[in-house]
């Protein structure tokens, strides 16, 4: 991902937090949205199941709705001048509210697709969203410390990028799609499908996939993962954790 990714999608649900607090993909803005007002809006609209390379909304077309994210993975991805995608995000935990600040500016200036299989969301118009924010000085303050949180986030997250070792970021961002993603017990460890391509993982965490790949076999080398068949293993998923803490 280029170093001005992040602000392009600096409104918008969640980004994978590179620093050395527990690592979700969009860890503290959408733990302040899970049991907010905001949420509180989606509350009597039905569950709808998704199916995997659903679009929600696409760059550049009027913001029409708005989305709860309640299972499942959806992927934020900007359209660069040059017509190549670039995943600027992933979101994954329940509660995370997807396209409010588009919905507020009346753009989509990304794109969002689902990403894995039976992913389950809640929609609301957006018209009922500015509404409320026009007319709920509750809902209005709260998503206003949001974007805030957001936007500091950002800021943070750029420096990490420059001081944390890819291998660092890499091990991040393994353990975090470990908390994402179904494991499932096996005799040579948790093993995991891999929600994104090769290329969108390395976008997350500004490597480029030839590295990010190097650093993959050396980890194995390590006996910490395995890679077999287009399924990544977890072998010391408790010594990742610990080494992506430090």
């Amino acid at each position: 991902m280029t170093m001005n990714a992040p602000s392009l999608a600096s409104d918008f649900a969640g980004w994978v937090d590179l620093g050395k607090r527990p690592l979700r993909p969009e860890a503290s803005a959408a733990a302040s949205l899970t049991d907010g007002p905001c949420v509180r809006l989606f509350d009597d609209m039905p569950t709808l199941d998704f199916a995997e390379g659903a679009p929600l909304f696409r760059q550049g077309t009027t913001a029409r709705e708005v989305f709860l994210l309640e299972h499942g993975l959806v992927k934020v991805v900007f359209l660069d001048p040059g017509g190549e995608e670039v995943i600027a995000q992933i979101c994954s935990t329940p509660g995370t509210v997807i396209g409010d600040a588009c919905a507020i500016l009346g753009r989509h200036f990304v794109s969002a697709v689902v990403v894995t299989r039976n992913t389950r969301l809640r929609r609301i118009g957006a018209d009922k969203l500015i509404e409320q924010v026009r007319n709920n000085s509750e809902l209005s303050w709260h998503l206003h410390r949001s974007h805030c949180q957001r936007h500091a986030e950002l800021l943070d997250r750029a420096a990490q990028l420059g001081y944390l070792s890819v291998r660092k970021r890499v091990e991040q961002l393994i353990w975090d799609l470990s908390t994402a993603c179904e494991l499932l017990p096996t005799r040579k460890g948790l093993r995991m499908e891999l929600p994104l391509k090769y290329r969108e993982l390395a976008q997350l965490i500004s490597v480029s996939p030839e590295h990010l790949c190097r650093t993959l076999a050396s980890m194995q080398k390590e006996g910490l993962i395995l890679r077999e068949k287009g399924w990544l293993f977890l072998i010391e998923r408790d010594a990742l954790f610990r080494r992506s803490r430090r």
